[in-house]
């Protein structure tokens, strides 16, 4: 599918999603691994930084290696000036653009689309409060295990890639080319006019269909959790 002829087109679910599965995002960790990312999650959702021993009972209790594990923390995780961990995987207690409230922790999101999988990995309702880039306008969800409640209207754009384009195993490759592309809008129209000279092809999803990719995508990791 070439820029020219596929650019801000209605991409179907199943388009996005395939596609999301060829550039390895989210990668086949594995069972035991999702269970790990989705445990980070739940602690990373208390709102302090998660110490080097308790990442070291989370490893063990997802049934990783603790060596590996480690290695694994270290390729997915952000880390504050003591070295504790305090995002992975798109959650994180950094301040981001895309706000992210759980049972009062104010915490964020990598990406706009991060906020639509998280919530029902941690099977908690969160509250979204992102700005449309371009305008500022905010865009606010409640996200819950079973759905997205969103203004009418509103979307979300996803940066359509080759494989060759994203090094998955390097957050600062992932952040750049596909985080920073995928935003919340209130409007197609407003998506589209962001979209446009952004050098990259896009689909711009509804708010609950970028959801419904988020189940699909994240199938595995949903089941263990």
């Amino acid at each position: 599918m070439t820029t020219e002829s596929k650019k801000n087109t209605r991409y179907s679910v199943a388009e996005v999603a395939e596609n999301l599965k060829a550039i390895g995002l989210p990668p086949d960790w594995g069972d035991n691994y999702n269970k790990l990312v989705a445990t980070l999650f739940t602690e990373i959702a208390k709102g302090k930084p998660i110490l080097p021993d308790t990442a070291d009972v989370l490893i063990v209790a997802a049934g990783v290696d603790l060596e590996e594990g480690r290695e694994f923390l270290a390729g997915v995780s952000e880390r504050d000036a003591n070295g504790d961990i305090v995002g992975a995987v798109g959650l994180t207690q950094n301040n981001y653009p895309h706000q992210f409230e759980v049972e009062g922790v104010n915490l964020a999101t990598w990406c706009a689309w991060d906020t639509l999988f998280i919530a029902p990995v941690l099977k908690k309702v969160a509250n979204v409060v992102s700005s449309a880039p371009g305008s500022n306008t905010p865009v606010e969800l409640e996200i819950g295990p079973d759905g997205v409640k969103a203004p009418d209207g509103a979307v979300v754009s996803f940066v359509i890639l080759d494989p060759e384009d994203i090094d998955t195993s390097s957050l600062e490759s992932v952040w750049m080319t596909f985080c920073h592309q995928i935003h919340f809008f209130p409007s197609r129209e407003e998506a589209e006019a962001w979209t446009s000279d952004r050098g990259y092809n896009f689909a711009i999803l509804s708010i609950e269909d970028a959801f419904e990719v988020g189940q699909l995508a994240f199938a595995d990791m949903l089941r263990v959790a």
